[in-house]
């Protein structure tokens, strides 16, 4: 019995140091942005793994982590995310306890890609975000 107590508190504490650090955002490539129907000149997707959910959408200097199957998008401060090379580091906790207002979710697969479309309330924009599926190669 002391020996389970004992490992069970090993890992609660391996995993309450764990969680303050930074995790690597890779970028999407190929992907397409729309806001209000006209194209974004400076800007990049990033995801966590390879599932797509949670993204990072880099615009400008703008930040914003966009959780799509729980429809939501938090506005991350641009001082605790760190360019490294392509990918970004960003710690997970620091996520802002309230969402922006959104509306009008959008979430189909169209084919060669995945449309992700939403309103920011607030600002009356309308985000279009379309990630290309991964490549199947088991059939060539």
């Amino acid at each position: 019995m002391f020996f389970f107590l004992f490992a069970g508190s090993l890992l609660a504490a391996k995993q309450a140091l764990g969680a303050d650090k930074p995790v690597a955002w890779k970028p999407i490539q190929q992907a397409l942005l729309r806001v209000n129907d006209q194209p974004v000149k400076n800007w990049n997707v990033y995801e966590e793994s390879k599932k797509g959910d949670p993204l990072l959408l880099e615009m400008n200097s703008r930040f914003l982590l966009i959780q799509v199957h729980e429809r939501k998008i938090f506005e991350l401060a641009p001082a605790k995310i760190e360019h490294k090379g392509p990918d970004l580091l960003w710690d997970p906790a620091e996520r802002p306890a309230e969402p922006l207002a959104t509306s009008d979710w959008l979430i189909k697969d169209v084919g060669f890609a995945y449309r992700i479309g939403m309103r920011l309330v607030a600002e009356n924009r309308v985000l279009d975000l379309q990630l290309p599926h991964p490549m199947d190669l088991r059939y060539l």
